[in-house]
């Protein structure tokens, strides 16, 4: 078990001297989350913590109990939501006791599906940033080749050479950059999309108990003990019913009742709680870096601004030309840069931009027909 989850530590290890493709947000979907769901995943498949799943326990022994376990494990066990705890009627646990044929019953099995279901979550937070790292296709990475800001040594002449193919680099493609852009933006609503439909399709999962889980516990807490009913008890039961049918020896069905523990519950009602929670402070926070990314996109006054933290103070000035002369796909790709380069070295580079610009808006204003291809 520590050899499976030590394994987990090379997808949250940070290295300082990777190329920073995404944002923290990003990253609390394809690192933090996934992580989170992985273990959540191993955590319910291991028999360590929590010893066997299910337990089934039985009046006589006509039915070997390893052969009652698996049977209930895998046909479902079941409560009646009718039969109440003491305080609210006479059943020691909730939904457990005599009931009728007509009674209606709540079937549980999904706890055999929990450890895939969490799996399958996992690979679905991971998938954006797969996504979004094949189409990147190292394009950051082999644009600052020997300028990261962890791996730069060069002597201030080499840097002046590298500082002057980059801003070139950039010129010649200024404009080309919009359909990279779109693709993260693209991700980053995939993102969202995808931890608001994790939080519809884990309700629906679970029967419909999900959307209020974490309301249910928080509640409980300040609810009277002598009366309250737990709702990861109701939601995640540890003691349900089975019955098994088998033929008796003259071929009569016999009918065996068990009571079966979940042990498993135990481990599900906790993941499930933080879950739901972890869901919820996720789906806020990235509706905001979401709204924020809009905002970047339709205010160039905020992208002006923002470049303007990234540059040092004898450079601020040229956000503004840059603002006004890149499309927002060159806007992205050198708020990219500026994540991974130092400041000076990215202000210069700015700078080098600027002082093209400028003379080439001075040449729009001298000459105003020229084409259209030789104007900013």
């Amino acid at each position: 078990m520590l050899g499976t989850f030590s394994k987990l530590k090379a997808a949250i290890k940070l290295k300082s001297t990777n190329v920073k493709i995404d944002t923290a947000v990003f990253k609390l979907h394809y690192r933090f989350t996934f992580v989170l769901l992985v273990a959540c995943s191993i955590l319910v498949t291991s028999r360590q913590y929590v010893g066997e799943h299910i337990n089934c326990i039985q009046d006589s022994a006509a039915i070997p109990t390893r052969v009652l376990n698996t049977y209930c494990f895998i046909s479902a066990t079941f409560s009646v939501p009718k039969l109440t705890p003491p305080g609210k009627g006479d059943m020691p646990v909730y939904g457990l006791g005599p009931y009728d044929e007509d009674d209606d019953v709540i079937y549980h099995a999904y706890y055999q599906w929990v450890p895939f279901v969490l799996f399958g979550q996992a690979i679905m937070f991971y998938a954006p940033y797969y996504l979004w790292k094949m189409w990147e296709s190292n394009k950051v990475k082999s644009i600052i080749q020997g300028m990261h800001v962890f791996t730069l040594r060069e002597q201030p002449e080499d840097r002046a050479k590298k500082e002057d193919v980059l801003a070139s680099y950039i010129m010649r493609n200024l404009h080309e950059h919009n359909g990279w852009a779109l693709r993260f933006f693209f991700c980053e609503a995939l993102n969202l999309v995808n931890v608001v439909a994790q939080i519809f399709l884990t309700d629906r999962f679970l029967g419909g108990e999900f959307l209020r889980y974490g309301i249910d516990v928080v509640n409980f807490l300040d609810q009277d003990p002598e009366t309250r009913i737990d709702p990861m008890s109701r939601v995640f039961p540890r003691i349900t019913k089975c019955v098994f049918h088998k033929f008796g020896s003259s071929g009569t069905i016999q009918k065996n009742d068990a009571m079966c523990i979940l042990a498993l519950n135990i481990m599900n009602e906790k993941i499930y709680t933080f879950i739901w929670f972890w869901f919820i402070i996720l789906a806020v926070i990235t509706s905001l870096d979401f709204a924020y990314r809009a905002a970047i996109l339709s205010l160039p006054s905020l992208r002006t601004a923002i470049m303007r933290t990234r540059l040092t103070t004898p450079h601020k000035d040229d956000a503004d030309l840059l603002t006004l002369c890149c499309s927002i796909g060159d806007w992205v790709l050198l708020d990219f840069l500026s994540k991974n380069m130092d400041t000076m070295g990215f202000s210069i580079v700015v700078s080098k931009m600027a002082a093209v610009f400028g003379h080439l808006r001075r040449n729009v204003e001298a000459n105003p027909m020229l084409p259209p291809n030789l104007q900013i």
